[in-house]
C-alpha cells in the first residue's frame, strides 16, 4: 500500500459523519423531536471538536507518534458510525457527533505533518490538494449515499452507520502504509532557509504569535461558509420543494466541486509561493454562488452551488498550504497548521447554530446567505495580507529559520 493511497483512504473518512445528516434531518428530527437550533448541534458539535482536539495533536505525536495517532482518530469515528446504526434518541446522537468531531480533529491535526515530511517542497502542495480532494470527494459521498441507503433500508440510521465499513478499510490502509515522519522535507519556504530540526512550537507560543492568529481567524472564516452549507443548504431546498435525495444530491454537488477546486488550485499555485491570487479568485467564485442563492435560487441552482463548492475547495487546500508554507520544518509546519486549524474550527462551529436560531427566528435561511456574502468581501480583503515575504518575520523567525526574540507580526 503506497503512502499516497493511504492518504486518499483516510481522507474520505473525514466528512461523510457530517454531510451525510443534513439529507436526513427531516427524518432525524421527526424520529428524535429535535428543534432546528438542537439539530444544529450535529453539525456544530463535531466542527467545535475538530477545533478543539487539534490543540491536542502535538502531545498526541509525542505519546503515539503519527501512525498511532491516525489510528486513534479512525477508532473513534468507528464507534460514531457504530452507534448510528442503534440511535433513537437526542443525547446518543449528540454523543456520536462528538465523538465523530475528536477522530477527526486528531486526523487532521496529524497528517498535514506527515505530507510535510515525506514530500518535498514542490510535490507536498499537490498532495495536500489530493488529500483535500479525497477529504471532499467523502463529503459527497455523504451526502448522496447516506439518503439512497437510509432510503433503501426503510431506516435513516442504516444511512449514517454504513460508513463503519469504510474507516474500517482506511485503517488497514493507514496501517500498511510506508511512512516516514521525522524528515524533513526537501524544500524550502520563504519562512526559513534552514532544515535543522528543533522543538516545536507548543500551542502556548503561537498564542502569543499574532500570525498564528491570523491563519487561524481567516481559515475559520472560510469555513463558516462550508459548516452553513453542510448543515442547512438541503433544508433550504427541501423548504422550495425537493426530496430529501435530490437535496443531498446538490450538496454532493458542492462537494464535487470542492473536489475539482481542491486538486486544480493547489497545482496550478505550486510553482509560486505566493497564493494570494489563487485564494481571491476561489472567494470570489463562492461570493459569485452566494449571491445566486440570494437573487435566484430557483433558477439555476446547480450553477450556484458549483460556485461555492469550487471558492470552497480551493479556499480550504490552498488554506492549508498557506500554512505550511510558512516553516520548512515538518512538525514546525504541523503546529502551525494545527493551531490554525484548532482556532479555525472553534470558529467555524458558531456558524451552524447561528443559522439554525436565524432561522428559528424568521423562518428564512436568507439572512444567513446575505452574512455570508459580507464575511467573503472581508475574506478577500484579508487574504492580500499574506505576502510570503514577510513569513518569517511574522513567526519571529531568523533568516535561518530559528526562532528569534520577536514574537509576532
Amino acid at each position: 500500500m503506497t503512502l499516497w493511497l493511504a492518504i486518499v483512504a483516510v481522507g474520505l473518512t473525514l466528512r461523510p459523519t457530517l454531510t451525510s445528516i443534513s439529507p436526513l434531518l427531516p427524518q432525524i428530527r421527526e424520529a428524535t423531536g429535535m428543534t432546528y437550533p438542537v439539530a444544529a448541534l450535529l453539525t456544530s458539535l463535531p466542527v467545535l471538536a475538530m477545533g478543539a482536539g487539534a490543540f491536542a495533536a502535538s502531545g498526541l505525536t509525542r505519546r503515539f507518534g503519527e501512525r498511532r495517532g491516525v489510528l486513534l482518530g479512525l477508532v473513534a469515528l468507528a464507534l460514531a458510525c457504530g452507534v448510528r446504526f442503534f440511535a433513537d434518541d437526542t443525547v446518543t446522537m449528540i454523543a456520536t457527533a462528538l465523538a465523530s468531531g475528536i477522530g477527526i480533529a486528531i486526523i487532521q491535526a496529524l497528517l498535514p505533518g506527515v505530507v510535510k515530511a515525506n514530500y518535498s517542497a514542490a510535490r507536498m502542495t499537490s498532495m495536500m490538494g489530493l488529500y483535500s480532494a479525497a477529504l471532499m470527494g467523502g463529503g459527497g459521498l455523504g451526502a448522496a449515499a447516506s439518503p439512497w441507503a437510509a432510503s433503501e433500508a426503510g431506516d435513516w440510521r442504516v444511512g449514517l452507520g454504513m460508513w463503519l465499513a469504510v474507516v474500517g478499510v482506511a485503517a488497514l490502509a493507514w496501517w500498511r502504509a510506508p511512512l516516514k515522519v521525522h524528515a524533513v522535507a526537501h524544500g524550502v519556504t520563504p519562512a526559513a532557509t534552514s532544515t535543522t530540526s528543533g522543538k516545536p512550537p507548543s500551542m502556548l507560543d503561537l498564542l502569543r504569535k499574532h500570525r498564528a492568529w491570523t491563519l487561524a481567524v481567516y481559515f475559520g472564516l472560510i469555513n463558516c461558509t462550508y459548516t452553513t452549507m453542510v448543515a442547512w443548504l438541503p433544508p433550504f431546498y427541501q423548504q422550495r420543494g425537493m426530496s430529501a435525495t435530490q437535496s443531498g444530491a446538490l450538496l454532493a454537488g458542492l462537494t464535487a466541486c470542492q473536489v475539482v477546486a481542491a486538486l486544480m488550485l493547489p497545482w496550478l499555485a505550486r510553482r509560486n509561493v505566493d497564493r494570494r491570487r489563487w485564494l481571491t479568485l476561489a472567494l470570489a467564485a463562492t461570493l459569485a454562488g452566494l449571491a445566486g442563492l440570494v437573487v435566484a435560487p430557483d433558477a439555476a441552482p446547480w450553477w450556484w452551488i458549483g460556485g461555492i463548492g469550487f471558492g470552497l475547495g480551493g479556499t480550504f487546500s490552498l488554506g492549508l498550504v498557506l500554512a505550511l508554507d510558512h516553516h520548512a520544518h515538518p512538525r514546525h509546519a504541523a503546529a502551525l497548521a494545527a493551531f490554525m486549524q484548532g482556532v479555525g474550527f472553534c470558529i467555524a462551529a458558531v456558524a451552524p447554530f447561528a443559522s439554525g436560531a436565524v432561522m428559528a427566528m424568521t423562518g428564512s435561511f436568507m439572512p444567513s446567505w446575505i452574512g455570508l456574502i459580507v464575511l467573503n468581501v472581508a475574506l478577500i480583503a484579508l487574504t492580500w495580507r499574506f505576502d510570503p515575504q514577510g513569513y518569517a518575520s511574522a513567526l519571529g523567525l531568523s533568516r535561518d529559520g530559528h526562532t528569534g526574540q520577536r514574537q509576532g507580526a
